[in-house]
């Protein structure tokens, strides 16, 4: 059997391997309403700009209702032949349960295997340059009791690949009720 183009068929036999506790869903069938409108403003945004919107195209007020939800990770080189992604936004809820990281490489704020989870994800999502529905939960002691649904979107770069993830991510208690 041959190694697939497919990033997402590579993303989710890696998922499978590695047993890292979420799921891919393209279809973007979403139980979060907000993840829902965010997507639908995506794709607006996506149509406007002909291509994959850059940054600069979402505006704030457009974004005002995902602001606490939103972050923004950029790839970069880390170390000569090595690439991670930098943290360069964080919304106030997102800084809550993870505390404040702008600015700081994925690698130094989270778990190895959390790290490499996220690489994964997101640079498959930037070759396949099409938003991804993700929904996982987490081994942390404090934080097992939580499932985070996201939308992870590509944001356009010019005439270059992209290289910027923008994620809106809730979270709601394995148990009862939302946070």
């Amino acid at each position: 059997m041959g190694i697939t183009r497919d990033p997402v068929v590579r993303l989710k036999d890696r998922i499978r391997r590695h047993g890292w506790g979420i799921s891919v869903d393209e279809t973007l069938s979403f139980v979060q309403p907000e993840l829902a409108a965010f997507r639908a403003l995506w794709q607006a945004k996506a149509e406007s700009a002909g291509g994959l919107p850059r940054r600069e195209d979402l505006d704030m007020r457009s974004l005002k209702p995902y602001l606490a939800h939103l972050s923004v990770a950029e790839r970069v080189e880390a170390s000569p032949g090595k690439f991670s992604y930098r943290l360069r936004l964080q919304g106030s809820f997102i800084a809550e349960v993870f505390g404040n990281n702008a600015g700081k490489l994925l690698d130094e704020v989270v778990a190895p295997e959390l790290a490499e989870r996220w690489t994964c994800v997101y640079d498959a999502m930037l070759e396949m340059e099409q938003p991804l529905r993700l929904q996982g939960t987490y081994k942390q002691e404090d934080m097992e009791h939580l499932i985070a649904e996201s939308l992870a979107v590509p944001l356009g770069n010019g005439d270059r690949a992209p290289v910027s993830v923008l994620a809106a991510t809730y979270y709601r208690s394995r148990y009862k009720g939302e946070l």
